[in-house]
């Protein structure tokens, strides 16, 4: 594979800062290194240094200053959601954060700072040289990743029949723009992407946006998240077959409260099983068989578009005892033409506390590290959800593979938030 050269799209650049000497390398590169190869930022907290990759290669670096002890900065997959020049914090008296690209909604940034050490010292942000602040401004995108990793991680090749080709899109129906204009100005409101937190048609199956034909691509990059299924979901499934079988497990809301508990028992009882009041796999697999239904997948595959959702699926996750890992997948070297791209992998370290096993029934002595082809070989996705993913697909597209389920951190606004767990630094 011919790669260019570092040298020949870049100049270094030596800058004093009030700490000492560092190098940083501005963030420029040569015009065809931007044509179909995405920009991403990597973040290591243990080396207190941000890498710019424009697809494999680093075309800038620079040291930061991260989240201080109390204070510290999360760690994951991020987005660029928010950009403002001269900004200042709404949380810390109005300190100036100039600069300031956004990566979560509750405070956490990138921005200029007169102060970064060698050491973490802010109150979450990273802190950046104010040359390089500047410059990486001019140069990212809303939308844009950027990966916060204990140690560092880099993007590498991967090649794998999971990984979607880009595929003749379907045409969109230009009267669905009429048929909206029509329904609000009779003072209605026309969802075309709503994605509820629990799943309905009858609580079994989680809705899939049937109006395929009401997306309309914008050549932003797709978002797709693959991960189990919820314990909310699961919850009210089980709710809902319990109170079709006559157990009385209260609303239907994913909370396992009291009334579920004594439903469960109640129903441990009658099929002879130990009577815990908690849901279990073999719980839940004896359940279905009463109930005369056939389990549900065990994972699901949501996707979004410029931080807004698009639809959602079931799918299936084998061996879901095991970890998955913690993953993001990115299109690169994007054809149109030939509807063809390349992928790039970057695997994160993410070690899964005791509660977050037991919350999606993963084996307490299986390791968190997973290597990424092993988690695409265990996941399958139905065919015409695959192809419709194929269809939407965009440059700069990515895939984030998780076992957490949708974070805190996604929402209003937002892309697929992936918070991982680090390990202390030896």
């Amino acid at each position: 594979m011919h790669r260019r050269s570092t040298h020949a799209a870049l100049s270094l650049s030596v800058m004093a800062l009030s700490t000492g000497l560092a190098i940083a390398t501005p963030v420029r590169a040569a015009e065809d290194n931007k044509s179909s190869e995405p920009l991403q930022i990597v973040v290591s907290l243990n080396e207190q240094k941000l890498n710019v990759f424009r697809g494999e290669e680093v075309i800038a670096s620079s040291k930061v200053s991260s989240g201080k002890p109390g204070h510290s900065t999360p760690t994951g997959i991020f987005s660029i959601l928010h950009k403002k020049k001269f900004h200042r914090s709404n949380i810390y008296s109005g300190a100036p954060m100039p600069w300031m690209q956004r990566l979560t909604w509750t405070g956490i940034a990138l921005h200029e700072s007169n102060s970064v050490p060698n050491y973490p010292a802010s109150h979450g942000c990273v802190r950046l040289p104010a040359a390089f602040a500047k410059e990486l401004f001019g140069e990212t995108s809303v939308g844009q990743h950027v990966v916060i990793t204990g140690d560092p991680v880099t993007p590498e090749p991967i090649v794998d029949a999971l990984l979607p080709q880009p595929a003749m899109p379907r045409q969109y129906d230009p009267t669905y723009d009429q048929w909206r204009a029509l329904v609000e100005n009779a003072g209605l409101k026309l969802t075309k992407n709503f994605a509820p937190k629990i799943s309905t048609a009858a609580l079994l199956y989680p809705v899939r946006d049937k109006i395929g034909f009401a997306y309309k691509p914008s050549g932003a990059p797709l978002r797709v998240l693959i991960t189990r299924r919820s314990r909310q979901d699961i919850t009210a499934s089980i709710q809902f077959l319990l109170n079709k079988l006559g157990y009385d497990a209260g609303p239907i809301d994913g909370l396992a409260g009291r009334a579920t508990a004594a439903a469960i028992k109640a129903f441990q009882d009658d099929h002879n099983l130990n009577e815990t009041g908690i849901i279990t796999p073999h719980f839940t697999k004896i359940l279905y068989r009463a109930a005369g239904v056939n389990e549900p997948e065990t994972g699901h595959i949501f996707v979004r578009s410029e931080f807004e959702p698009v639809f959602d699926a079931p799918i299936t996750i084998s061996d879901p005892d095991q970890p998955l890992g913690t993953h993001l997948i990115t299109a690169t070297k994007f054809d149109n033409d030939a509807m063809k791209t390349e992928w790039l992998a970057m695997t994160l370290e993410n070690q899964l506390p005791e509660f977050t096993r037991a919350y999606f029934d993963i084996a307490e002595d299986a390791p968190s590290d997973t290597a990424v082809h092993e988690a695409l070989n265990r996941i399958t996705i139905p065919e015409d959800v695959a192809k419709r993913i194929a269809r939407m697909l965009t440059p700069g597209s990515s895939i984030a593979i998780s076992d957490t389920g949708l974070s805190g951190y996604t929402g209003w606004k937002t892309d697929f938030v992936v918070v991982t767990k680090i390990g202390r630094r030896a």
